[in-house]
């Protein structure tokens, strides 16, 4: 299932920039919103998960801003005391700085902070099994480009790599890992 969804988002994402580089769209001084889905996947986790999102995004020509919200579904994760299930809602602001190389594709670096609003679920042998809720702080480092497939409209897909601590009650896990994502967003 894996290599399918890899071989049709990429195949997606190719389509988008032959598009684009056959256009000679620009777009800035704009703000948008759209929808997001990416992949998320902590070392210490036993397997990763998809995620669905909205995110608004404003760009000039060389800064810009993103606010996302997201759902991220579950993670598992094995300890000595039984499994724990993580699910998480984050909410992230980050700041852009683009280098646009043409009209219509600008490459960029990225950092933010966020809110992950994370439920676990525990089973076997915790003290306290059953579910519990918190809310951690984190921040991201990243890179990623903005392709205008339109006047109004750019495909995004980018790379983020997430500093944010585990749960209180298992000290040996950490939710920091890899993030890829892929958006599309709408310009007024």
């Amino acid at each position: 299932m894996k290599k399918i969804v890899t071989i049709v988002s990429l195949m997606a994402v190719i389509s988008l920039f032959s598009q684009a580089f056959a256009q000679e769209y620009l777009i800035e001084n704009g703000t948008g919103f759209g929808p997001k889905l990416g992949y998320y996947k902590a070392p210490d986790a036993d397997d990763g998960t998809m995620f669905i999102g909205l995110q608004s995004r404003s760009k000039g020509k060389y800064l810009g801003g993103e606010f996302s919200i997201e759902y991220r579904g579950e993670q598992t994760y094995t300890t000595t005391g039984g499994e724990l299930r993580v699910k998480q809602i984050p909410i992230t602001g980050s700041l852009m700085v683009f280098a646009p190389l043409a009209r219509n594709f600008a490459p960029y670096g990225l950092a933010g902070l966020g809110a992950y609003y994370t439920f676990y679920d525990y089973n076997g042998g915790f003290i306290n099994p059953g579910d519990d809720a918190e809310v951690k702080f984190g921040y991201h480092l990243g890179f990623g480009a903005d392709v205008a497939v339109s006047e109004s409209a750019a495909f995004n897909i980018d790379y983020r790599y997430l500093f944010l601590e585990g749960s209180d009650d298992i000290a040996d896990k950490e939710f920091s890992g890899n993030v890829i994502s892929a958006g599309l967003t709408f310009y007024f």
